[in-house]
């Protein structure tokens, strides 16, 4: 089995380091490594390969007593302050506020991107900079949240609809693959106007499904960034949860500890393809950066020179639907595998709603590394943007001459970052997955059969990863300056 991982990791780098060299988002000049790039992939799948090996072979329990660890500090003083009601009256006027700004800046202030801080506001300080602070710290956006402030405000209490048990969670993976189509395909993304009205939609959908199920079963169930926002959150140390009396209070527990939880590490299979979907996400971003992707716009411009606009978004939005359902392949026929070598009666979608949520660990780990010197570099555009929102001269903050430093973080600090994170979210996941096996199927023996099927998948996902992420960012130099 181990000999199978570690030839199917080295296979998989193969096909890696034939691919094209891609040109860098945000940096001037690449990084040369000091060994070639396929060694830096090879090190990664090993590591988690390692991983593997290591929690079969010495992980002996523990988990549930990780799982449950936790520290009330709500009573302390930095708890009685986050959770005071003045905190959360501050909280939430600071949520319409953005949105009130957002809206206005974008259908009045100027139409040029650049000059326009709605589109920093809403795909790099809302959906990525926002994450690093839901992941990494707690989820403070139930509170935060501007369209539940606006309902609870102005929506009234009503006797609500029983929301349709057979939906479930499939509404919000929907939602999500069309804020991903608008983020990544759609060519008029970066438009204030445009994103303006979008943010309209997505406002009048929002309320009108509150309105009809409730805030509670609408966000929980149809809602993606409730959503993301909610799964990130359990990789993060604080959380408000309920004690043994009933009370609410903040809680201070380990990274992931919320993923071992038995009453939570069970998904149903929309979550499933939720995660799945947050995963092809971050994953097809990188891909457009790449040089296979290059290549494969390349043959079709031969194919048909003269495709027009409308063509292009159809080859991006067929390929991202693609990629989704490639991925989600993926996921769904290894835990078919998994269920085949494991035998103890429990079928495929066992193991998929049983592993769905050790994925989480990986999208964490991947958004970390794709989107770190992004938000460095685009978020400073933010700086002076916020002095001059509507392009009236101001500059109320006495920033509006601030120049954004494209250097604040070097290349070669951003691969280094770019390794650990990818190895570091796939090793965690691999350690998650052993404790859903144990779980799931009570012997050792079957967990540790059934898992080498999903570490292989997690080793894959490792080098396609490193090496997406790699392109823009390294090169080696070689014998002639071969750039690998």
């Amino acid at each position: 089995m181990m000999r199978t991982a570690v030839a199917l990791a080295l296979g998989v780098v193969g096909w890696a380091a034939s691919g094209d060299p891609a040109q860098a988002h945000a940096f001037g000049q690449r990084y040369e490594l000091p060994v070639p790039v396929w060694l830096f992939i090879v090190g990664g799948a090993l590591t988690v390969t390692v991983t593997f090996v290591m929690v079969a072979v010495f992980a002996r329990g523990g988990a549930e007593a990780y799982a449950e660890a936790r520290l009330d500090f709500s009573r302390s003083s930095l708890g009685r302050a986050l959770d005071h009601a003045l905190t959360r009256a501050l909280a939430r006027a600071v949520g319409v506020f953005v949105l009130a700004l957002a809206l206005l800046a974008g259908f009045f202030g100027p139409s040029d991107p650049n000059a326009n801080p709605v589109p920093v506001l809403v795909w790099v300080a809302w959906l990525v900079g926002f994450s690093y602070l839901v992941m990494l710290v707690g989820n403070p956006w139930p509170v935060l949240n501007p369209w539940r402030t606006l309902f609870d405000l102005f929506g009234g209490r009503r006797r609500y609809r029983p929301y349709p048990a057979r939906l479930g969670a499939w509404p919000a993976v929907g939602f999500l693959l069309m804020f991903f189509w608008f983020e990544l395909i759609f060519p008029f993304s970066a438009m204030p106007k445009t994103l303006a009205a979008l943010v309209v939609a997505y406002s009048l959908v929002t309320w009108a499904g509150m309105a009809v199920y409730g805030p509670q079963a609408w966000l929980a169930n149809a809602d993606p960034v409730h959503r993301v926002f909610d799964l990130y959150a359990r990789f993060a140390p604080v959380s408000a949860e309920r004690r043994g009396d009933g009370a609410s209070a903040l809680m201070l527990r380990p990274y992931a500890a919320s993923l071992l939880r038995r009453d939570q590490a069970v998904a149903p299979v929309a979550i499933a393809c939720f995660v799945v979907a947050l995963l092809t996400g971050v994953l097809f971003d990188g891909l457009l950066g790449s040089g296979h992707w290059a290549a494969v716009e390349n043959a079709i411009h031969d194919l048909n020179p003269k495709l027009g606009d409308v063509g292009w978004v159809l080859v991006h939005t067929i390929a991202f639907l693609l990629l989704w359902s490639a991925v989600l392949g993926l996921f769904w026929g290894t835990c078919w595998l998994m269920a085949g070598v494991a035998g103890g009666g429990k079928g495929t979608l066992d193991h998929v709603r049983a592993f769905a949520l050790t994925l989480i660990p990986i999208a964490v780990g991947y958004h970390f590394a794709h989107t770190f010197t992004y938000l460095l570099v685009q978020g400073q555009s933010l700086i002076p943007l916020i002095s001059d929102p509507f392009g009236l001269g101001w500059n109320l903050f006495g920033t509006r001459a601030y120049q954004i430093d494209i250097a604040v973080m070097s290349t070669k600090s951003a691969w280094y970052l770019t390794v650990g994170a990818i190895v570091v979210g796939h090793s965690v996941s691999v350690y998650l997955a052993h404790v859903a096996a144990d779980r799931l199927l009570a012997s050792r023996a079957r967990a540790f059969r059934a898992l080498v099927p999903m570490t292989i998948l997690m080793i894959v996902y490792t080098v396609v990863s490193l090496q997406i992420l790699a392109e823009p960012l390294v090169r080696y130099s070689g014998p002639q300056e071969t750039i690998i």
